[in-house]
């Protein structure tokens, strides 16, 4: 008997040992936020496994030691493929210290299902950048609408994964994600058991192909239910349970619904991974949340739990690492650093900067975001961008060309005045068939980052030209870079960013306070150099505190469709938080009757996501169905400054919860912007369109589907559209 008490003795202990051996909220400091001594690269930690470490089951390295995985995921690789690029992957791996990175391959929404082979090569490539940058990369096979792994769409998975698996045979950089989000299945132990019915199979055929990787599996309620599989456990040793949080809406305690599903798993023996997680709400928006953020982490690192950041995107929307496009505000951040293989402070969100800092395991030091930072010339379209030498330029013998999307300017040796104030001997070139005009208001200072292929001094002056200015105001002096400014970049070459404010150059201040017209339309650079008869400029930016114009909206009034506006409020019409037009929405009149308005100007550099600079309206109403109509419709309305080519794409879709929150038509209306004297021209000018969408294209509704809310996206193709929208009488008819 007393044996037997004493077995039973034991056992408590180590079961009350192996609870609190999960360190949880609020007994865990800061100093689980810095360093990172536990993440290891592939060359240093080779394959890895599962292992227990402080009575928890966590990853660990081919030696048994513990590893954790610190990065970023990608977005929809449909959407977003720019990020694949060895600039990026460079930054990531080096100035941000990742040691792994996800590749969401949707297979729905326009992804893998729709083009499988085109996506597959992109997840290849990503593959290949993460080994080459020395990353472990997860393949994420990125279950999100339809949310039911078993659902048709998802039927091609055991094919993929055995294709990857062949093509990289036990590889130790990659880790199979099987089921990003299961959603719309019970969230339940039935749930559960879908979801490991639909993995078992493919870890099987993993396995039995000699592939001992990580693999990751989702679990229902998107991926929040890792306590499920506690209790359930896929009987496989390298498995591992997603746990997915947004810090925004899922609050970082141990009573909470998400951290305390993580914490059962825990301490029931079930090694989690967070695949995703982010610094805003669960929408994508709000935040960022980074006190939350930061109670997380410190859960996560405390019990070396992996995790990966959503996400590589200059999407609009709070949780994306990158400097969005929004009209009017901000420029997107290309999703290729460039040569120097950094994305600026400025380049990165507000999250972007935070993550940044959490994986690299230093003090998170924002900047300051009360300055703007505009791109005037990138070079990246191939051209000089209207730069010529200066008709005025006492040195001629000089040769523009654009070589690597760069300005590279020969034959300097003639222009070597480097004094500050010598310049008016040096060249002269100026971009006088530019053609464009950018609102400086507020500039301080214009950036020009001046590459070399040796170190060399170089000093320019430069003069703003528009309106405001009446084209001419002397420079001050000139800007002089000496050679210990420039610094080697990866691709050999020296580069400095060169810095004239508005003491250096008074037009710049002039134009920036204006009261008639804040524009820059052209500059004059005055160029010299010794020891560089051939220099590079390259990215000149423009930056000025910032502006706040607040944006006032007519009334939103009560939500009602048909929405015809006649009681001149919006009738809950408002912009969706990701919409890149944030504009007043106001109500004016079109053709005889009241209808809701917006100003857009499409931008000239394009997003491979065209809905990334779109409009999007969003409707949000009590008990909104389609009923037995077949049709969406309404009249829109074009007031176009400049309109001669491209299209503008019109789409509709709906987040029903039903449908895991997304069901897009597939039925669009497109505009001709090239075409448009074939259209009705009302009394008071405007071009006029009725807009018919038909219903029976979006999937997965039905008559009586609670739709919830209704989105109309003005998708840019390719067009130069600036001016005027306009909506009336929107309504479902039969």
């Amino acid at each position: 008997m007393k044996k037997i008490l004493a077995l039973a003795l034991v056992v408590c202990i180590n079961l009350v040992l192996l609870a609190n051996s999960v360190l949880v909220p609020p007994n865990i400091d800061d100093s689980f936020l810095y360093g990172n001594d536990l993440v290891k690269k592939p060359s240093e930690a080779g394959a890895l496994q599962v292992i227990e470490y402080n009575g928890i089951k966590t990853l660990g390295d081919e030696e048994g030691n513990p590893i954790q995985l610190k990065g970023m995921s990608t977005h929809g690789l449909q959407w977003f493929p720019e990020i694949l690029n060895d600039n990026a992957f460079a930054a990531l791996a080096n100035d941000w210290e990742a040691n792994v990175i996800r590749l969401a391959m949707y297979v729905g929404e326009d992804g893998y299902a729709t083009d499988p082979e085109t996506i597959k090569e992109r997840v290849i490539q990503g593959i290949e950048l993460a080994k080459k940058y020395d990353m472990y990369v997860i393949v994420d096979w990125h279950v999100h609408a339809p949310g039911d792994p078993t659902d048709p769409i998802y039927e091609g998975a055991q094919e993929f994964f055995k294709e990857i698996s062949e093509l990289y045979p036990n590889d130790p950089h990659i880790i199979y994600e099987l089921c990003n989000e299961p959603n719309g299945i019970p969230n339940d132990k039935t749930g559960w058991q879908i979801v490991k019915d639909y993995a078992e199979p493919i870890i099987e055929m993993l396995r039995e192909n000699g592939n001992e990787n990580i693999v990751i599996v989702g679990n229902p309620n998107w991926s929040q239910r890792p306590d499920l599989a506690a209790d359930d456990p896929i009987d496989d040793q390298n498995t591992v349970y997603t746990l997915h949080f947004y810090a925004g809406t899922h609050e970082p305690s141990p009573d909470s619904y998400v951290m305390k599903n993580a914490i059962y798993a825990l301490e029931h023996g079930a090694p989690i991974f967070v695949s995703e997680w982010g610094t805003s709400e669960a929408t994508g928006d709000g935040g960022p949340y980074i006190e939350e953020s930061d109670e997380w982490l410190k859960f996560l690192n405390a019990n070396n739990v992996s995790w990966v950041n959503w996400s590589l995107t200059n999407k609009n929307e709070k949780s994306a690492a990158f400097t969005p496009y929004v009209y009017g505000e901000s420029e997107a951040t290309d999703l290729d650093p460039g040569p120097d293989q950094i994305w600026s402070p400025e380049e990165l969100s507000v999250s972007g900067e935070y993550v940044r800092t959490r994986i690299k395991g230093v003090e998170y030091e924002p900047i300051d975001r009360s300055y703007y930072y505009k791109t005037l010339w990138d070079f990246d379209d191939g051209t000089t961008q209207g730069f010529v030498v200066n008709s005025d330029s006492p040195v001629t013998d000089v040769t523009l060309t654009n070589e690597k999307n760069r300005l590279k300017i020969s034959g300097l040796d003639a222009s070597n005045d480097v004094s500050e104030g010598g310049f008016w001997n040096n060249l002269r070139i100026s971009a006088d068939n530019w053609g464009n005009a950018v609102d400086i208001t507020g500039a301080e200072k214009i950036m020009i980052d001046v590459i070399l292929k040796s170190p060399a001094t170089v000093a320019i002056a430069a003069i703003p030209q528009g309106p405001g200015n009446n084209w001419w105001t002397n420079p001050a002096r000139a800007v002089r870079l000496t050679p210990n400014d420039f610094v080697k970049q990866a691709d050999g070459t020296y580069k400095a960013v060169l810095t004239i404010t508005g003491e250096d150059s008074p037009g710049l201040e002039i134009i920036g306070t204006s009261e008639t017209d804040n524009t820059i339309q052209n500059i004059v650079l005055f160029v010299g150099t010794d020891g560089a008869d051939v220099i590079y400029l390259d990215n000149f930016k423009v930056s000025g505190k910032k502006i706040e114009i607040p944006i006032i909206h007519d009334p939103l009034g009560e939500a009602k469709l048909p929405s015809d506006f006649e009681d001149g409020t919006r009738q809950g019409w408002k912009w969706s938080s990701d919409s890149a037009v944030q504009t007043a929405l106001t109500i004016e009149e079109a053709s005889g009757s009241k209808a809701l308005s917006w100003e857009v100007a499409y931008p000239e550099v394009k997003p491979s996501d065209t809905w990334a600079s779109a409009p999007r309206l969003d409707f949000w109403m009590d008990g909104l169905k389609r009923g037995d109509k077949n049709f969406l419709f309404f009249d829109f309305y074009l007031a176009p400054g400049r309109a001669s080519e491209g299209i503008i794409e019109i789409n509709l879709a709906f987040q029903p919860p039903s449908a895991g929150y997304w069901a897009q038509a597939s039925d669009t209306y497109q505009i001709d912007l090239s075409d448009l004297d074939s259209a009705t021209v009302t009394n008071d000018g405007l071009y006029h369109y009725e807009v018919k969408i038909d219903l029976n294209s979006v999937p997965n509704i039905e008559d009586n589907t609670d739709l919830r809310n209704m989105l109309l996206i003005f998708v840019d193709v390719d067009s130069d559209f600036a001016g005027r929208m306009y909506i009336d009488n929107v309504n479902f008819i039969e």
